[in-house]
């Protein structure tokens, strides 16, 4: 016993390493990202603080709260979206999958696109068969880019014609979210023959494993879960038509929403590979959209800039703690 208890402390396998030194990777990107965003001087970053402030007045208090309080609402029914549907995999309760999907968050600013939020929700898990719930997080994230696309689909087809594009242009656009709302629903009803599909190569057969999670949805658990993932949109679309409204953008209340719609709608069609590009997009595309209502800029620009500082920066910095604080692993029980 005296033996043992001198023995000297176990080490760290390599694999542990290897994950302490992607974390690592992670958290200076995040940080080197967000760093370049507030030195950027070409940003008009000074003007949009000094709108900002202007924001901090017994009028305009209880809209502040309420956009506050909108930010945990929007990110607890990702998280409610999330286990609902890893719950067919993986035993996972509210608290794991809030955290997950805030890990999600912050690797999906150091990987591109949906890569990186899928990465990061998985590898945070406790279970062993973290893997079964892959085909879950995929679910998740389709669900909510088909409800981005069908809400920016309503709002194109009611202000688009306002945007100037050419009816070769404005035709193709139009095409092409009918062909993706189509082809959602058909991807949803063929999902069990696809998975059912026979192949002898190794990849093939370990990555049907683990979406196989797929085939146990049922028509009303995708229900459920578009469901919620629907409220979430309604969530952010009114945090941003808010923020808008607290600017006092002189456009109306129906014109704003629609155009809430269409930058939504750009940012889902066009994801960035990191939430400072995501802030661009959303700059820009907010530019363009309220561009007819001669808007002032600066004032767009700090209504984006404030939905940007609440729904991805606040949440990202508590995922990048998120990050160091709970292991990573891949391992498949």
């Amino acid at each position: 016993m005296q033996d043992s208890q001198l023995l000297p402390p176990k080490e760290k396998s390599p694999t542990h390493r290897w994950w302490r030194l992607a974390k690592l990777i992670v958290t200076l990107l995040i940080f080197s990202y967000v760093f370049r965003i507030f030195r950027n001087p070409e940003s008009g970053f000074s003007e949009v603080l000094q709108l900002l402030g202007t924001l901090f007045t017994e009028k305009h208090l209880i809209s502040l709260a309420v956009l506050f309080l909108l930010v945990p609402l929007n990110w607890a029914l990702e998280s409610i979206k999330w286990r609902f549907l890893a719950q067919k995999a993986v035993r996972i309760s509210f608290s794991e999958a809030f955290r997950s999907t805030l890990t999600g968050l912050a690797v999906g600013v150091a990987v591109p696109a949906q890569l990186g939020d899928t990465i990061g929700r998985i590898t945070s898990l406790k279970a062993k068969s973290r893997l079964r719930a892959l085909g879950a997080a995929l679910v998740s994230n389709g669900i909510q880019f088909y409800v981005s696309i069908a809400g920016g689909s309503i709002a194109w087809f009611w202000t688009g014609s306002s945007l100037g594009f050419s009816k070769k242009l404005s035709w193709s656009i139009s095409a092409l979210l009918i062909t993706i709302l189509i082809g959602g629903i058909l991807l949803g009803l063929s999902r069990q023959r696809l998975l059912n599909w026979k192949s002898e190569r190794l990849w093939i057969v370990k990555l049907k494993k683990n979406l196989a999670v797929v085939k146990h949805y049922s028509g009303k658990d995708l229900t459920i879960a578009f469901s919620v993932g629907f409220i979430r949109y309604l969530v952010f679309v009114t945090q941003f038509t808010m923020a808008f409204i607290l600017f006092e953008i002189p456009v109306s209340t129906l014109d704003t929403i629609s155009s809430v719609g269409l930058i939504y709608l750009v940012k889902t069609l066009l994801p960035a590979i990191n939430a400072i590009g995501d802030l661009g997009i959303r700059e820009f595309t907010a530019l363009y959209v309220f561009a007819p209502y001669h808007v002032s800029s600066e004032k767009v620009m700090a209504a984006t800039f404030l939905i940007w500082l609440l729904n991805i920066l606040a949440p990202l910095l508590v995922g990048v703690y998120f990050i160091w604080k709970y292991k990573w692993s891949v391992r498949y029980a």
